[in-house]
């Protein structure tokens, strides 16, 4: 009976120590932009190795900008990762941020054919509803963003005709919403002949096949982006809190890294120095 007991001791002190060895990972509570999600966890994958012990924790469905600013400020999160410039009102309620990266703002399609892509005049007709077909026939159905989303904003400041087309649309009823940048990725995989905004980092990060199309005769890509060519882009900011934690300050320290910056080129995030 000595010789179970003891055994059992044993036993029983090991099965305790798992919850305390579980206890002891520091978690690093993240949100924002949809289009963050994916990029966030690679690298985050690339700082475990330089950190072990640590575990990511990000809000599904997205907070989206705003919202994840509002959760840094009251103190649920511990970095958010913003797809726009903040807001005066925002700046005041969290800590300092800074500029991480940005990627080409493209237009996408599950099967939508035009040869050489589009004018932003022919851009500017779709949203309107004056051209409505793919060079096959087939009907373009849009999927779009709510008014105040960066996406919707970029697509207005592309030209007045494009402002004015963008809210022709919204008004239309029956009209495909993306909730946020990953719902409206599904949709437009999902919807045959869709055409919508998203972006070249959130594409490379799911694996996305969809179909891009150049804009007045110029592709979408990371080299054109940076030799100014392509000229729409979506930037990505990280913030912090006032009182950062120490994990979340060795976090924006890696991200600075020469190995975040191997991860943002490999996933179609062009670096930003400040």
């Amino acid at each position: 009976m000595k010789s179970w007991s003891c055994s059992r001791l044993v036993l029983l002190s090991c099965l305790a120590a798992v919850p305390m060895q579980l206890a002891r990972a520091e978690i690093l509570k993240v949100g924002g932009t949809g289009s963050s999600a994916p990029l966030v966890a690679n690298l985050f994958e690339a700082f475990r190795k330089q950190v072990p012990g640590v575990e990511l924790e990000q809000p599904s469905p997205p907070l989206g900008s705003g919202g994840a600013l509002k959760a840094l400020a009251g103190g649920r999160l511990d970095l958010a990762f913003a797809g726009r410039p903040l807001k005066p009102d925002e700046e005041a309620r969290v800590g300092p941020s800074f500029k991480l990266a940005t990627t080409p703002f493209v237009l996408a399609s599950a099967g939508g054919r035009k040869q050489d892509g589009f004018t932003r005049d022919e851009l500017a007709g779709v949203y309107a509803g004056t051209r409505a077909a793919w060079d096959n026939g087939a009907p373009i159905r849009l999927v779009l963003r709510a008014s105040f989303e960066s996406d919707t904003e970029v697509l207005r400041a592309m030209s007045p005709a494009m402002a004015a087309a963008v809210d022709v649309a919204a008004r239309r009823p029956g009209m495909a919403m993306g909730q946020d940048d990953l719902e409206t990725l599904t949709l437009l995989t999902r919807t045959p002949g869709s055409l919508g905004p998203t972006t070249l980092g959130l594409l490379r990060g799911m694996g996305s096949q969809l179909t891009l199309f150049a804009i007045d005769g110029v592709t979408p890509s990371l080299a054109n982006l940076q030799n100014g060519r392509y000229v729409w882009r979506k930037d990505m900011i990280v913030v912090l809190s006032r009182q950062p934690t120490p994990l979340a300050k060795k976090f924006a320290a890696f991200l600075r890294s020469e190995k975040a910056r191997a991860v943002l080129l490999r996933y179609d995030y062009l670096p930003l120095e400040e």
